[in-house]
């Protein structure tokens, strides 16, 4: 968030970007090769029942995203972190957006249907909202950017397969279960849960294919490589995986201040030695957004 979508509430804290990134961003579309462009029409998926939407009284506190059944809240999330979750993509594919997209914060509490997945509530369904209340319009493109591919490292791999039986599978296109009691342990699902300390990260994973790792890797306030990840490994199966790494500093997205707290290796270097696996720094097709239009919202 940061979390692969889990089976109960999620909570996420996101970073505020950093203005050294956003001129890596936009430096990266400069040198981009721009394809053919299509308007993207408007979405038509059905909407939430009911759905709040005001500016974050208080910008400074932990965001949160939150989903159960027959209910979306989230608090304290930049529109364009917003808009990143609704359409799945990294924030090196969102361009065209004016400063304040970045810069001011809402709440969001929104009803829908109790059998709605947590991928409709998220998705599609947040699609609609943000075009209804932000008259949000964009289009895709496709350009030519840097992307990593994650191979087997020179000395093999490093992994261990899940056991059969050991995290109960989960797919975000089912409906959310009920939100744990509280006091009891949540359940053991399948998924990565990412954990933050500074410029410190600690992936885990349970029962989780590659390719789930390389998304994982390609967020950029997961890992600041600011670029698409993409498994060329061709390994299938599931793994259960420990990766310990520390981000650049320089190009982080983490508070001021936070670089006494480094005291890991790079993730590239955790990579090889942790899981024997490598990045390869190419060029590939990457799909971008381009903003057309944005509003602030109306009063509810």
């Amino acid at each position: 968030m940061l979390l692969q979508r889990l089976a109960y509430a999620r909570v996420t804290a996101f970073a505020t970007e950093s203005i050294m990134h956003r001129n890596l961003f936009l430096a990266a579309m400069a040198f981009a090769t721009v394809g053919v462009s299509q308007a993207q029409p408007p979405s038509v998926h059905s909407g939430f029942e009911v759905a709040s939407v005001k500016p974050t009284a208080n910008a400074d506190g932990q965001s949160l995203l939150q989903a159960v059944p027959g209910r979306l809240r989230m608090t304290n999330l930049a529109l364009r972190r917003l808009i990143l979750n609704a359409y799945g993509v990294q924030d090196y594919q969102l361009s065209g957006d004016p400063s304040w997209v970045a810069s001011e914060h809402y709440d969001i509490q929104a009803t829908a249907a109790g059998n709605t997945s947590v991928q409709q509530m998220e998705g599609p369904m947040l699609q609609v909202l943000l075009e209804e209340r932000f008259k949000l319009t964009l289009h895709r493109e496709t350009r030519q950017l840097a992307v990593y591919e994650l191979a087997v490292g020179k000395g093999g791999v490093k992994l261990q397969l899940s056991k059969e039986g050991s995290c109960t599978p989960y797919s975000v296109d089912s409906p959310p279960p009920p939100a744990p009691t509280p006091g009891q342990p949540n359940g053991n699902f399948c998924g990565l849960h990412l954990s933050v300390d500074g410029l410190n990260r600690t992936l885990d994973g349970k029962g989780v294919t590659l390719a789930a790792v390389a998304t994982t890797l390609s967020r950029t306030y997961t890992s600041n490589l600011g670029r698409n990840v993409i498994d060329r490994t061709g390994l299938t199966g599931t793994f259960d995986v420990h990766l310990k790494w520390a981000i650049d500093p320089l190009t982080s997205l983490a508070a001021p201040g936070a670089a006494q707290d480094l005291a890991g290796p790079s993730l590239p270097t955790a990579l090889q030695e942790q899981l024997g696996l490598r990045l390869e720094s190419t060029k590939g097709p990457v799909e971008v957004l381009v903003i057309d239009h944005i509003e602030r919202p109306s009063e509810n």
